[in-house]
């Protein structure tokens, strides 16, 4: 497929440029006009999409210093909790669990806490493993995905509890404007402590959920094998002073668990797992842009997708992707008819 789409682009008179590595942005006097690569060729261009992913904090430092106008947005952290596919499957479709024509259960889960905090099931993949996501050295990170045929041994959701700039902010301060970058700081921080749980190299920390809600280390796990690789180290996700993510989401996902098991039974079998940690469930700040879909302070400028705070997903990334692109075209029309 993505074959088929580079020579699309390729026969309408686009360039691919791979090992391409955008470093800076040239703007003048309020308006795009270029961007540098790291090996110094300015391209000049003025209209830029800026497609990122919600991991692009090299780019996102950059834009900021540039003075590109951004803001801090809320986003989630938890959890991935894995199940046998089949307690899944009982659970969802009873008798008829197994049935061909059925598949692999999913669900979908919320709970608000009595902390005020929501906990609610994120990307769940079905018949799916946990992949390891990390993008920078000495940080551990979680994420979850299901090959076409849903068919490998455990089901895997994220676990996750909503957060706001406020929780996130680095200066110490009660009120006043977040910077931008501070949710990036509180990831890094989150997944800087996973790595050295999971002993430092490279390995998650986990829990059986029998431990986690009795706040005890696991030593081992049981029948449910994690799917993560490079492995998973048992510890004690929870522990008071020591823990894996601020204590207020583990006092939420504490209270979660059980309400999620009255709505799935098995959801908080003992031998469950949870891998740890779950940071990157969305942008953590926004590259604000305008009814007509450009940076507001940066004209040409296209901010798009789900690094710039405008998709939760690969269905709205694509979507927000095609509005972007109509954005760009409206703009070349009316630069046209000006002219």
């Amino acid at each position: 497929m993505i074959e088929k789409m580079r020579a699309e682009i390729e026969a309408l008179g686009g360039e691919i440029r791979f090992k391409a590595h955008v470093t800076d942005v040239r703007i003048e006097a309020g308006r795009i006009r270029g961007v540098q690569l790291d090996d110094g060729t300015q391209i000049d261009a003025d209209h830029v999409i800026f497609a990122l992913g919600h991991s692009a904090r090299d780019t996102f430092a950059m834009l900021h210093e540039r003075g590109v106008f951004m803001e801090p947005k809320p986003f989630s952290v938890g959890f991935r909790i894995e199940h046998p596919q089949s307690v899944i499957d009982r659970a969802r479709f009873g008798p008829n669990a197994g049935h061909p024509l059925l598949g692999a259960a999913d669900y979908k889960l919320v709970h608000h806490a009595k902390n005020g905090r929501s906990v609610y099931s994120f990307c769940m993949c079905p018949g799916g493993t946990v992949v390891a996501a990390t993008s920078e050295p000495g940080r551990v990170v979680t994420n979850g995905m299901s090959q076409y045929s849903r068919n490998e041994r455990n089901a895997n959701a994220g676990i996750v509890v909503g957060i706001a700039p406020q929780d996130y902010r680095q200066d110490g301060r009660s009120e006043g404007p977040v910077n931008p970058l501070d949710g990036i700081a509180f990831q890094r921080a989150l997944e800087s402590r996973a790595f050295m749980l999971g002993g430092e190299n490279y390995d998650a920390p986990g829990q059986r959920p029998a431990d986690f809600l009795a706040n005890r280390p696991s030593r081992a796990f049981e029948s449910v094998e994690p799917s993560y690789k490079p492995g998973v180290r048992p510890t004690n996700l929870g522990e008071r002073g020591n823990e894996s993510l601020p204590p207020y989401a583990i006092e939420a996902i504490r209270e979660a668990l059980p309400a999620f098991e009255r709505q799935i039974r098995g959801f908080a079998m003992p031998d469950a797992v949870l891998t740890g940690v779950e940071t990157r469930t969305s942008s953590p700040l926004r590259i604000t842009r305008g009814r007509d879909g450009q940076s507001l302070n940066v004209k040409g400028l296209y901010p798009a997708g789900e690094g710039a705070g405008y998709a939760g997903g690969i269905m709205s990334a694509g979507v927000d992707g095609i509005e972007t692109a109509e954005a760009v075209a409206r703009s070349l029309l009316g630069v046209a008819a000006q002219a």
